[in-house]
């Protein structure tokens, strides 16, 4: 477990990334993650919060407690959604946290 959070570590670091590389979308299982595949605006979106996630890291945020809160949007906040509009709000908002702390 601690390799692969550092391998997502060292990920998120390396720089800006496609928008395919904040979901992998051929390992798609979930609703919420179909939907972001399957939705330019949603893929967008996941792409502003990746770049805002590593900006977080880059700013000294600490990369566990980051990890946590992120799983933690990702089951209670993203999943819950079942329609486009509710996951932009979602993103708009992790974004923004993410940029502000």
């Amino acid at each position: 477990m601690r390799h692969l959070f550092l391998a997502i570590v060292a990920i998120v670091l390396a720089g800006p990334v496609p928008a395919a590389a904040a979901l992998d979308c051929s390992r798609a299982t979930s609703n919420a993650e179909k939907m972001v595949c399957s939705n330019g605006r949603l893929a967008l979106a996941e792409e502003r919060m990746a770049y805002a996630f590593r900006g977080a890291i880059r700013r000294g945020v600490d990369p566990s407690e980051l990890m946590q809160s992120q799983r933690r949007w990702i089951t209670e906040i993203r999943d819950a959604c079942n329609e486009v509009e509710c996951m932009l709000k979602a993103y708009e908002d992790r974004t923004a946290e993410l940029e502000n702390p």
